[in-house]
Order: C-alpha cells, then sequence, then structure tokens
C-alpha cells in the first residue's frame, strides 16, 4: 500500500513507531548534555534530572508532530515519497523547531540558560548541543526504521496510480 493510500490512524501508527524508537535516544542525550545548562550547578541532580524527563517527553511530543507532519506531506507531494525526501523533511523541520525553541527559551523567556560549557553558535547564540541533539536522534531513527520506512514510500507511480 502507498504512503497516499495510507489511512490516517495507519500514518500516525508509523510516526508513533518512529516516535518510540527515538525515546531512549533522546532521554540518553538529555541526560549526558545536563552539565551544559546552568541547572546542573544551580539546582544540582535531582532538579536536573527531573528537567532531562521533562525534556525528553517534550522531545517526543515535538519529534511525533514532525514526523507526522512530514509523513503527511509525503503522501501528497510526489518528490517526497522516499526515504530521501521524508528524512530531508524530517530533519530540516527537527532543526528548525529546535532553533525556535532555543531561542524563544534561552533569549526571551528565560526559561534554561548554557552553562559555561555549553559551545555556542555565534550567530543566534543557540547551544550546538540541541542542534547536533536534533540532527542525529532522528536520523539514526530513520536509520533504524529504514527498512520499514521505504515500505510505506513506494512511489505511486509503481502502484499504478499517477500523481
Amino acid at each position: 500500500m502507498t504512503l497516499a493510500r495510507r489511512s490516517f490512524a495507519s500514518r500516525l501508527g508509523l510516526a508513533a513507531i518512529y516516535t518510540g524508537v527515538s525515546v531512549p535516544m533522546f532521554a540518553v542525550w538529555e541526560v549526558a548534555q545536563l552539565p551544559l545548562y546552568t541547572i546542573w550547578q544551580e539546582q544540582g541532580a535531582r532538579a536536573s534530572l527531573w528537567a532531562a524527563l521533562h525534556c525528553t517527553v517534550n522531545d517526543a511530543l515535538i519529534l511525533f508532530l514532525i514526523f507526522s507532519g512530514a509523513v503527511a506531506s509525503a503522501a501528497h507531494v510526489p518528490g517526497l515519497r522516499n526515504l530521501s525526501g521524508l528524512a530531508a523533511m524530517t530533519l530540516l523541520s527537527s532543526l528548525v523547531a529546535t532553533a525556535v525553541i532555543e531561542v524563544l527559551s534561552t533569549q526571551w523567556l528565560e526559561r534554561w540558560s548554557y552553562g559555561p560549557l555549553m559551545p555556542v553558535e555565534p550567530v543566534f547564540a543557540i547551544g550546538l548541543s540541541p542542534l547536533a541533539q536534533w540532527l542525529i536522534v532522528p536520523a539514526s531513527a530513520l536509520f533504524l526504521l529504514r527498512r520499514r520506512l521505504a515500505q510505506g514510500l513506494v512511489p505511486m507511480t509503481t502502484a499504478g496510480v499517477t500523481p
């Protein structure tokens, strides 16, 4: 069955599987990067671990929404009906979302701040660790699920349906 013919529930199921594969990687990354934020020094291990859990849950929700949007777009845009197109849309959306969230949270809302160990991108003052996280984790999950995703991305022309 082609991606365009998949039901809405089926596409959400694919996004849920993708998100489920990503969550453990997000959790490990969130804990590993704790020393790069000021919460580690200011509030201690318990608050830091709670923050990592909170961030992991948010990461899962954000990725689910991003991937659901990418799958829905791939169902309707012929050029995205392959693994490369889906990966490009997912990774680009992930990086844009991360940049926006980091700028809003660190510079406008002051919800968290970077510690002295955080490498920072010089133009927008975005931490490089969150940018790397949102490139590496989604790409790794795409790699791990590449066969399953490719099965749902059969070009419609091979299924006898013209775009």
